[in-house]
Protein backbone atom coordinates (compact mmCIF):
# COMPACT_ATOMS: atom_id res chain seq x y z
CA UNK A 1 0.00 0.00 0.00
CA UNK A 2 2.98 2.18 1.00
CA UNK A 3 5.13 1.59 -1.67
CA UNK A 4 7.33 5.23 -1.48
CA UNK A 5 9.48 6.06 0.75
CA UNK A 6 7.71 9.60 0.69
CA UNK A 7 4.42 7.84 1.74
CA UNK A 8 5.52 5.85 4.61
CA UNK A 9 7.45 9.02 5.59
CA UNK A 10 4.51 10.82 5.69
CA UNK A 11 2.28 7.90 7.49
CA UNK A 12 5.06 7.68 10.37
CA UNK A 13 4.92 11.64 10.52
CA UNK A 14 1.15 11.72 10.88
CA UNK A 15 1.31 8.91 13.56
CA UNK A 16 3.56 10.67 15.69
CA UNK A 17 1.36 13.83 14.97
CA UNK A 18 -1.98 12.02 16.03
CA UNK A 19 -1.15 9.68 18.86
CA UNK A 20 0.39 12.75 21.15
CA UNK A 21 -2.99 14.97 20.14
CA UNK A 22 -4.87 11.97 20.89
CA UNK A 23 -3.41 11.66 24.40
CA UNK A 24 -3.69 15.11 25.19
CA UNK A 25 -6.71 15.45 24.28
CA UNK A 26 -7.98 12.59 26.73
CA UNK A 27 -5.61 13.54 29.71
CA UNK A 28 -6.88 17.36 29.33
CA UNK A 29 -10.50 16.46 29.38
CA UNK A 30 -9.84 13.99 32.19
CA UNK A 31 -8.14 16.52 34.12
CA UNK A 32 -10.51 18.83 32.84
CA UNK A 33 -13.48 16.29 34.40
CA UNK A 34 -12.16 15.79 37.89
CA UNK A 35 -11.16 19.39 38.16
CA UNK A 36 -14.71 20.41 38.02
CA UNK A 37 -16.57 17.66 38.65
CA UNK A 38 -14.18 16.56 42.09
CA UNK A 39 -15.13 20.43 43.50
CA UNK A 40 -18.73 19.33 43.18
CA UNK A 41 -18.31 16.20 44.69
CA UNK A 42 -16.26 17.49 47.32
CA UNK A 43 -18.75 20.18 48.16
CA UNK A 44 -21.90 17.69 47.80
CA UNK A 45 -20.32 15.27 50.23
CA UNK A 46 -19.62 17.99 53.12
CA UNK A 47 -22.99 19.16 52.82
CA UNK A 48 -24.22 15.40 53.30
CA UNK A 49 -21.59 14.75 55.86
CA UNK A 50 -23.08 17.58 57.99
CA UNK A 51 -26.43 16.54 57.26
CA UNK A 52 -25.63 13.07 58.53
CA UNK A 53 -24.51 14.36 61.87
CA UNK A 54 -27.63 16.39 62.65
CA UNK A 55 -29.74 13.44 61.33
CA UNK A 56 -27.73 11.17 63.97
CA UNK A 57 -29.31 13.17 66.85
CA UNK A 58 -33.03 13.54 64.94
CA UNK A 59 -33.49 10.68 63.06
CA UNK A 60 -36.67 9.95 65.92
CA UNK A 61 -38.03 13.26 65.37
CA UNK A 62 -38.33 14.01 61.60
CA UNK A 63 -40.26 17.27 61.84
CA UNK A 64 -36.63 18.31 62.73
CA UNK A 65 -35.34 16.11 59.92
CA UNK A 66 -37.29 17.50 57.43
CA UNK A 67 -36.65 21.22 58.80
CA UNK A 68 -32.97 20.89 58.49
CA UNK A 69 -33.62 18.43 55.16
CA UNK A 70 -35.26 21.56 53.83
CA UNK A 71 -32.52 24.25 54.61
CA UNK A 72 -29.58 22.44 53.17
CA UNK A 73 -31.93 21.37 50.10
CA UNK A 74 -31.87 25.17 49.51
CA UNK A 75 -28.41 25.94 50.21
CA UNK A 76 -27.04 22.94 47.34
CA UNK A 77 -29.59 23.79 45.50
CA UNK A 78 -30.81 20.12 45.10
CA UNK A 79 -32.76 17.41 46.46
CA UNK A 80 -32.37 15.92 49.85
CA UNK A 81 -33.34 12.95 51.25
CA UNK A 82 -32.90 10.57 54.96
CA UNK A 83 -33.45 6.75 54.49
CA UNK A 84 -33.53 4.45 57.08
CA UNK A 85 -31.00 1.59 57.37
CA UNK A 86 -33.77 -0.73 55.63
CA UNK A 87 -33.74 1.94 52.90
CA UNK A 88 -36.83 3.70 53.22
CA UNK A 89 -36.92 7.55 52.51
CA UNK A 90 -38.42 9.31 56.08
CA UNK A 91 -37.75 12.70 54.51
CA UNK A 92 -37.47 13.78 50.65
CA UNK A 93 -37.46 17.30 50.19
CA UNK A 94 -39.63 17.06 47.43
CA UNK A 95 -42.17 14.93 48.79
CA UNK A 96 -42.45 12.81 46.03
CA UNK A 97 -40.62 9.24 47.79
CA UNK A 98 -41.68 9.57 51.30
CA UNK A 99 -42.68 6.15 52.39
CA UNK A 100 -40.57 3.88 48.87
CA UNK A 101 -37.74 2.32 49.37
CA UNK A 102 -34.70 3.03 47.55
CA UNK A 103 -31.80 0.54 46.49
CA UNK A 104 -29.27 2.06 44.09
CA UNK A 105 -25.78 1.38 44.25
CA UNK A 106 -25.46 4.63 46.21
CA UNK A 107 -27.69 3.65 48.58
CA UNK A 108 -26.46 0.36 48.92
CA UNK A 109 -22.98 2.07 49.33
CA UNK A 110 -24.43 3.94 52.13
CA UNK A 111 -26.16 1.15 53.71
CA UNK A 112 -23.16 -0.93 53.75
CA UNK A 113 -21.39 2.16 55.95
CA UNK A 114 -19.20 3.64 53.04
CA UNK A 115 -19.70 6.87 50.67
CA UNK A 116 -20.98 6.47 47.40
CA UNK A 117 -21.22 8.37 44.48
CA UNK A 118 -23.03 8.49 40.83
CA UNK A 119 -24.05 10.35 37.42
CA UNK A 120 -26.96 9.46 36.01
CA UNK A 121 -28.67 11.53 32.85
CA UNK A 122 -31.97 11.78 32.70
CA UNK A 123 -33.65 15.36 31.40
CA UNK A 124 -29.85 16.69 32.50
CA UNK A 125 -27.02 15.66 34.41
CA UNK A 126 -27.47 14.60 38.49
CA UNK A 127 -24.46 13.97 40.77
CA UNK A 128 -25.89 11.89 43.66
CA UNK A 129 -24.17 11.33 46.80
CA UNK A 130 -24.76 9.15 49.72
CA UNK A 131 -23.42 8.91 53.10
CA UNK A 132 -24.31 6.66 56.10
CA UNK A 133 -25.69 8.03 59.29
CA UNK A 134 -23.82 6.29 62.74
CA UNK A 135 -23.79 5.96 65.94
CA UNK A 136 -21.01 5.09 67.63
CA UNK A 137 -22.39 2.25 70.68
CA UNK A 138 -19.53 1.34 72.88
CA UNK A 139 -16.54 1.84 69.98
CA UNK A 140 -18.97 0.18 67.46
CA UNK A 141 -20.67 1.46 64.64
CA UNK A 142 -24.61 1.65 64.55
CA UNK A 143 -26.61 2.27 61.40
CA UNK A 144 -29.11 4.44 61.93
CA UNK A 145 -29.93 5.34 58.13
CA UNK A 146 -28.59 7.30 54.90
CA UNK A 147 -28.42 11.29 53.80
CA UNK A 148 -28.93 11.06 50.07
CA UNK A 149 -28.12 14.31 48.48
CA UNK A 150 -28.84 14.83 45.15
CA UNK A 151 -27.65 17.98 42.62
CA UNK A 152 -27.89 19.15 39.44
CA UNK A 153 -24.26 18.85 37.13
CA UNK A 154 -25.83 19.89 33.77
CA UNK A 155 -23.77 23.31 33.64
CA UNK A 156 -20.50 21.28 34.70
CA UNK A 157 -21.36 18.98 31.65
CA UNK A 158 -22.01 21.80 29.36
CA UNK A 159 -18.66 23.43 30.20
CA UNK A 160 -17.04 20.13 30.01
CA UNK A 161 -18.38 19.61 26.81
CA UNK A 162 -17.62 22.58 25.69
CA UNK A 163 -14.27 22.32 26.66
CA UNK A 164 -14.19 19.09 24.54
CA UNK A 165 -15.68 21.01 21.32
CA UNK A 166 -13.01 23.77 21.82
CA UNK A 167 -10.11 21.05 22.36
CA UNK A 168 -11.27 18.88 19.48
CA UNK A 169 -11.10 22.46 17.11
CA UNK A 170 -7.91 23.35 18.05
CA UNK A 171 -6.69 19.48 17.65
CA UNK A 172 -8.43 19.23 14.06
CA UNK A 173 -7.00 22.25 13.74
CA UNK A 174 -3.26 21.10 14.37
CA UNK A 175 -3.27 18.06 13.12
CA UNK A 176 -4.52 19.34 9.45
CA UNK A 177 -1.71 21.70 9.68
CA UNK A 178 0.41 19.01 11.09
CA UNK A 179 -0.53 16.76 8.12
CA UNK A 180 0.82 19.20 5.58
CA UNK A 181 3.70 19.70 7.19
CA UNK A 182 4.06 16.31 7.47
CA UNK A 183 3.69 15.38 4.19
CA UNK A 184 6.33 18.85 2.70
CA UNK A 185 8.59 17.78 5.07
CA UNK A 186 8.46 13.73 3.86
CA UNK A 187 8.42 15.07 -0.29
CA UNK A 188 11.84 17.29 1.13
CA UNK A 189 13.20 14.26 2.65
CA UNK A 190 12.37 11.84 -0.17
CA UNK A 191 13.41 14.37 -2.71
CA UNK A 192 17.14 13.55 -2.53
CA UNK A 193 16.41 9.83 -2.00
CA UNK A 194 14.43 9.82 -5.51
CA UNK A 195 17.16 12.24 -7.09
CA UNK A 196 19.47 9.31 -6.26
CA UNK A 197 17.38 6.83 -6.93
CA UNK A 198 16.87 8.17 -10.45
CA UNK A 199 20.14 8.98 -11.51
CA UNK A 200 21.72 5.57 -10.42
CA UNK A 201 19.36 3.96 -12.99
CA UNK A 202 20.28 6.26 -15.24
CA UNK A 203 24.23 5.28 -14.54
CA UNK A 204 22.94 1.41 -14.61
CA UNK A 205 21.35 2.36 -18.56
CA UNK A 206 24.93 3.25 -19.07
CA UNK A 207 25.40 7.07 -18.82
CA UNK A 208 28.11 6.89 -16.18
CA UNK A 209 29.61 9.88 -14.49
CA UNK A 210 26.40 12.06 -13.66
CA UNK A 211 26.34 13.36 -10.53
CA UNK A 212 23.71 14.70 -7.66
CA UNK A 213 23.24 18.14 -6.71
CA UNK A 214 22.33 17.50 -3.35
CA UNK A 215 23.52 20.05 -0.51
CA UNK A 216 23.19 18.54 3.10
CA UNK A 217 25.21 17.78 5.93
CA UNK A 218 23.57 15.09 6.90
CA UNK A 219 23.90 11.04 6.13
CA UNK A 220 21.86 11.67 3.03
CA UNK A 221 24.51 14.59 2.07
CA UNK A 222 27.34 12.08 2.68
CA UNK A 223 25.69 9.57 0.96
CA UNK A 224 25.54 12.06 -1.91
CA UNK A 225 29.19 12.72 -2.11
CA UNK A 226 30.02 8.65 -1.78
CA UNK A 227 27.35 8.43 -4.89
CA UNK A 228 29.19 11.18 -6.75
CA UNK A 229 32.69 9.45 -6.26
CA UNK A 230 31.13 6.33 -7.18
CA UNK A 231 29.34 7.48 -10.40
CA UNK A 232 32.85 9.48 -11.26
CA UNK A 233 35.04 6.35 -10.79
CA UNK A 234 32.64 4.13 -12.47
CA UNK A 235 32.99 6.51 -15.32
CA UNK A 236 37.12 6.59 -15.03
CA UNK A 237 36.89 3.14 -14.74
CA UNK A 238 34.79 3.03 -18.14
CA UNK A 239 36.76 4.76 -19.77
CA UNK A 240 39.91 3.92 -19.03
CA UNK A 241 38.65 0.37 -20.30
CA UNK A 242 37.56 2.28 -23.27
CA UNK A 243 41.07 3.66 -23.70
CA UNK A 244 42.41 0.28 -22.12
CA UNK A 245 40.79 -1.57 -25.16
CA UNK A 246 41.76 1.26 -27.75
CA UNK A 247 45.68 0.90 -27.07
CA UNK A 248 46.12 -2.70 -26.82
CA UNK A 249 44.46 -2.84 -30.15
CA UNK A 250 46.16 0.24 -31.33
CA UNK A 251 49.68 -1.36 -29.88
CA UNK A 252 49.23 -4.90 -31.39
CA UNK A 253 47.82 -3.48 -34.58
CA UNK A 254 50.89 -1.38 -35.55
CA UNK A 255 53.51 -4.41 -35.39
CA UNK A 256 51.01 -6.34 -36.99
CA UNK A 257 50.95 -3.94 -39.80
CA UNK A 258 54.38 -3.74 -40.18
CA UNK A 259 54.64 -7.48 -40.25
CA UNK A 260 52.32 -7.72 -42.95
CA UNK A 261 54.04 -4.59 -45.35
CA UNK A 262 57.26 -6.65 -44.68
CA UNK A 263 55.71 -10.24 -45.76
CA UNK A 264 53.96 -8.47 -48.82
CA UNK A 265 57.23 -6.77 -49.53
CA UNK A 266 58.79 -10.23 -49.23
CA UNK A 267 56.28 -12.07 -51.54
CA UNK A 268 55.66 -9.57 -54.19
CA UNK A 269 59.33 -7.68 -54.35
CA UNK A 270 63.22 -8.26 -54.93
CA UNK A 271 64.47 -12.06 -54.24
CA UNK A 272 67.59 -10.28 -53.15
CA UNK A 273 68.77 -12.86 -49.59
CA UNK A 274 70.32 -9.73 -47.32
CA UNK A 275 66.87 -7.89 -48.30
CA UNK A 276 65.17 -10.97 -47.01
CA UNK A 277 67.41 -11.21 -43.86
CA UNK A 278 66.93 -7.14 -43.20
CA UNK A 279 63.48 -8.03 -43.27
CA UNK A 280 62.93 -11.03 -41.13
CA UNK A 281 65.26 -8.95 -38.77
CA UNK A 282 62.47 -6.45 -38.22
CA UNK A 283 59.59 -9.02 -38.26
CA UNK A 284 61.89 -10.57 -35.23
CA UNK A 285 61.95 -7.42 -33.57
CA UNK A 286 58.00 -6.65 -33.92
CA UNK A 287 57.67 -10.10 -32.80
CA UNK A 288 59.44 -9.58 -29.29
CA UNK A 289 57.72 -6.10 -28.67
CA UNK A 290 54.22 -7.99 -29.04
CA UNK A 291 55.60 -10.83 -27.02
CA UNK A 292 56.84 -7.39 -24.41
CA UNK A 293 53.18 -6.21 -24.51
CA UNK A 294 51.66 -9.38 -24.32
CA UNK A 295 53.74 -10.06 -21.72
CA UNK A 296 53.19 -6.86 -19.39
CA UNK A 297 49.53 -7.18 -19.78
CA UNK A 298 49.26 -10.86 -18.45
CA UNK A 299 51.29 -9.44 -15.65
CA UNK A 300 49.03 -6.74 -14.75
CA UNK A 301 46.24 -9.43 -15.04
CA UNK A 302 47.82 -11.52 -12.76
CA UNK A 303 48.30 -9.07 -10.25
CA UNK A 304 45.09 -8.15 -10.30
CA UNK A 305 43.63 -11.51 -9.82
CA UNK A 306 46.45 -13.00 -7.75
CA UNK A 307 47.52 -10.02 -5.72
CA UNK A 308 50.95 -9.88 -4.11
CA UNK A 309 52.61 -12.32 -2.12
CA UNK A 310 54.54 -10.95 0.78
CA UNK A 311 57.79 -12.47 2.59
CA UNK A 312 60.76 -10.50 3.97
CA UNK A 313 63.78 -10.08 1.49
CA UNK A 314 66.76 -8.03 1.36
CA UNK A 315 66.75 -4.82 -0.10
CA UNK A 316 69.82 -4.98 -1.45
CA UNK A 317 69.73 -8.07 -3.13
CA UNK A 318 66.43 -7.40 -4.86
CA UNK A 319 68.27 -4.49 -6.42
CA UNK A 320 71.13 -6.13 -7.53
CA UNK A 321 69.89 -8.89 -9.06
CA UNK A 322 67.92 -6.36 -11.26
CA UNK A 323 71.01 -4.29 -11.54
CA UNK A 324 72.57 -8.01 -13.07
CA UNK A 325 69.85 -8.85 -15.70
CA UNK A 326 70.21 -5.03 -16.85
CA UNK A 327 74.37 -4.81 -16.88
CA UNK A 328 74.95 -6.02 -20.55
CA UNK A 329 72.90 -3.19 -21.64
CA UNK A 330 74.71 -0.88 -19.10
CA UNK A 331 77.54 -1.65 -20.57
CA UNK A 332 76.58 -1.52 -23.93
CA UNK A 333 75.19 2.35 -23.57
CA UNK A 334 78.31 3.19 -20.93
CA UNK A 335 75.90 3.74 -18.57
CA UNK A 336 77.43 3.54 -15.14
CA UNK A 337 74.78 1.87 -12.20
CA UNK A 338 75.62 2.46 -8.73
CA UNK A 339 73.75 1.45 -5.19
CA UNK A 340 74.42 2.93 -1.92
CA UNK A 341 72.19 1.77 0.30
CA UNK A 342 71.87 3.15 4.19
CA UNK A 343 71.37 0.57 6.83
CA UNK A 344 71.08 -2.88 4.40
CA UNK A 345 67.38 -3.04 5.59
CA UNK A 346 65.44 -6.04 4.81
CA UNK A 347 61.47 -5.38 3.99
CA UNK A 348 58.43 -7.05 4.09
CA UNK A 349 57.32 -7.36 -0.30
CA UNK A 350 56.73 -9.60 -2.69
CA UNK A 351 60.44 -9.55 -3.95
CA UNK A 352 59.46 -11.15 -7.88
CA UNK A 353 57.33 -7.81 -8.32
CA UNK A 354 59.60 -5.48 -6.54
CA UNK A 355 62.43 -6.88 -8.93
CA UNK A 356 60.39 -6.25 -11.74
CA UNK A 357 59.78 -2.66 -10.33
CA UNK A 358 63.53 -1.91 -10.23
CA UNK A 359 64.04 -3.49 -13.64
CA UNK A 360 61.42 -1.53 -15.18
CA UNK A 361 62.66 1.78 -13.32
CA UNK A 362 66.50 0.96 -14.43
CA UNK A 363 65.73 0.12 -17.70
CA UNK A 364 63.92 3.45 -18.62
CA UNK A 365 66.66 5.36 -16.84
CA UNK A 366 68.90 3.15 -19.38
CA UNK A 367 66.73 3.73 -22.72
CA UNK A 368 66.47 7.75 -22.19
CA UNK A 369 69.96 8.45 -21.66
CA UNK A 370 71.12 11.47 -22.68
CA UNK A 371 73.31 11.13 -26.02
CA UNK A 372 74.62 14.89 -25.51
CA UNK A 373 76.44 14.26 -22.16
CA UNK A 374 79.73 12.03 -21.80
CA UNK A 375 78.94 10.69 -18.85
CA UNK A 376 75.90 8.62 -17.97
CA UNK A 377 74.91 7.80 -14.65
CA UNK A 378 72.23 5.84 -12.88
CA UNK A 379 72.36 5.67 -9.11
CA UNK A 380 70.29 3.75 -6.55
CA UNK A 381 70.84 5.23 -3.02
CA UNK A 382 68.57 4.30 -0.22
CA UNK A 383 68.28 6.40 2.89
CA UNK A 384 66.75 5.83 6.69
CA UNK A 385 64.04 8.17 7.80
CA UNK A 386 61.49 8.91 11.23
CA UNK A 387 58.83 7.25 9.83
CA UNK A 388 59.92 5.26 6.09
CA UNK A 389 62.56 3.99 4.25
CA UNK A 390 63.62 6.46 0.77
CA UNK A 391 64.66 4.85 -2.25
CA UNK A 392 65.84 7.47 -4.54
CA UNK A 393 66.58 6.16 -8.61
CA UNK A 394 68.85 9.49 -9.96
CA UNK A 395 69.72 9.29 -13.74
CA UNK A 396 71.70 12.36 -15.73
CA UNK A 397 69.45 11.57 -18.56
CA UNK A 398 67.13 13.86 -21.10
CA UNK A 399 64.22 14.27 -18.53
CA UNK A 400 60.60 14.94 -18.48
CA UNK A 401 58.55 17.61 -19.14
CA UNK A 402 56.52 18.80 -15.94
CA UNK A 403 53.09 19.12 -17.19
CA UNK A 404 53.72 15.04 -18.15
CA UNK A 405 55.16 13.66 -14.98
CA UNK A 406 51.37 13.53 -13.75
CA UNK A 407 50.86 11.03 -16.64
CA UNK A 408 53.79 8.60 -16.71
CA UNK A 409 52.16 5.96 -14.89
CA UNK A 410 49.07 5.71 -17.05
CA UNK A 411 49.07 2.63 -19.17
CA UNK A 412 50.73 2.78 -22.99
CA UNK A 413 51.75 6.43 -21.92
CA UNK A 414 55.00 7.63 -23.89
CA UNK A 415 56.69 10.99 -23.00
CA UNK A 416 58.37 10.79 -26.66
CA UNK A 417 56.61 8.77 -29.01
CA UNK A 418 58.90 8.40 -31.75
CA UNK A 419 61.74 7.71 -28.78
CA UNK A 420 59.90 5.09 -27.44
CA UNK A 421 59.73 3.17 -30.77
CA UNK A 422 62.97 3.09 -31.19
CA UNK A 423 63.83 1.87 -27.83
CA UNK A 424 60.63 -0.64 -28.23
CA UNK A 425 58.71 1.26 -25.15
CA UNK A 426 54.68 0.05 -24.91
CA UNK A 427 54.38 2.55 -22.41
CA UNK A 428 53.04 -0.25 -19.94
CA UNK A 429 56.31 -0.65 -17.80
CA UNK A 430 55.46 2.48 -15.41
CA UNK A 431 51.72 1.40 -14.87
CA UNK A 432 53.25 -1.90 -14.15
CA UNK A 433 55.50 -0.07 -11.05
CA UNK A 434 52.54 1.89 -10.09
CA UNK A 435 50.28 -0.82 -9.66
CA UNK A 436 53.10 -2.78 -7.64
CA UNK A 437 53.55 -0.37 -5.32
CA UNK A 438 50.02 0.87 -4.81
CA UNK A 439 49.45 -2.98 -3.88
CA UNK A 440 52.21 -2.71 -1.46
CA UNK A 441 50.80 0.30 -0.11
CA UNK A 442 53.90 1.85 -0.60
CA UNK A 443 54.46 5.45 -2.45
CA UNK A 444 56.26 6.50 -5.09
CA UNK A 445 56.42 9.94 -6.85
CA UNK A 446 58.71 11.81 -9.75
CA UNK A 447 60.16 14.84 -9.99
CA UNK A 448 62.24 15.78 -13.27
CA UNK A 449 64.05 17.98 -15.14
CA UNK A 450 64.70 18.55 -18.92
CA UNK A 451 68.23 17.90 -19.94
CA UNK A 452 69.05 17.46 -16.31
CA UNK A 453 67.73 13.57 -15.29
CA UNK A 454 65.26 11.91 -13.33
CA UNK A 455 64.29 11.37 -10.04
CA UNK A 456 62.08 8.49 -9.00
CA UNK A 457 61.57 8.04 -5.29
CA UNK A 458 60.28 4.75 -3.04
CA UNK A 459 58.79 5.73 0.16
CA UNK A 460 58.52 2.46 2.44
CA UNK A 461 56.44 3.23 5.76
CA UNK A 462 58.56 1.73 8.46
CA UNK A 463 56.24 -1.18 9.71
CA UNK A 464 57.34 -2.97 6.49
CA UNK A 465 61.11 -2.44 7.76
CA UNK A 466 63.69 -4.20 9.58
CA UNK A 467 67.04 -2.29 8.96
CA UNK A 468 70.00 -3.85 10.63
CA UNK A 469 72.48 -1.15 12.13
Amino acid sequence: MFSSIKQKLTLIYIILIILPLLAINYLSLHHMKESVLGEIEVNTLKTANILSNISRNNIQDPLALKKVTQQYGETVEGRVLILDKAGRVMVDTSHLLEGRTINNPEVRSALAMEEGVGYYQRDKYILQVTVPILQMVQGDRNLLGAVLVSVSVDDAFEAIQDFRQRLTMVSIGAAAIGVIVAILASRRMAKPIVILSNTAKRIGEGHLGEMVNIKSRDEIGRLAEDFNYMSKELYRIDHGRTQFIGDVSHELKTPLASMKALIDSLLYGEDDLEVYKEYLRDMDGEIDRLSDLVKSLLTLTRMEEQGIKMRIYSLKEIIENAVKILQPLAEKGGVEVSIALEGSPEVVCDGERMKEVFINLIDNALKYRDMEKEKYRVSIIGKRQKDDYKVMLVDNGIGIKEEELESIFEKFYRTDTSRSRDTGGAGIGLSIVSRVIQLHGWKISVASRIKEGTTVTILIPKNFLKISS
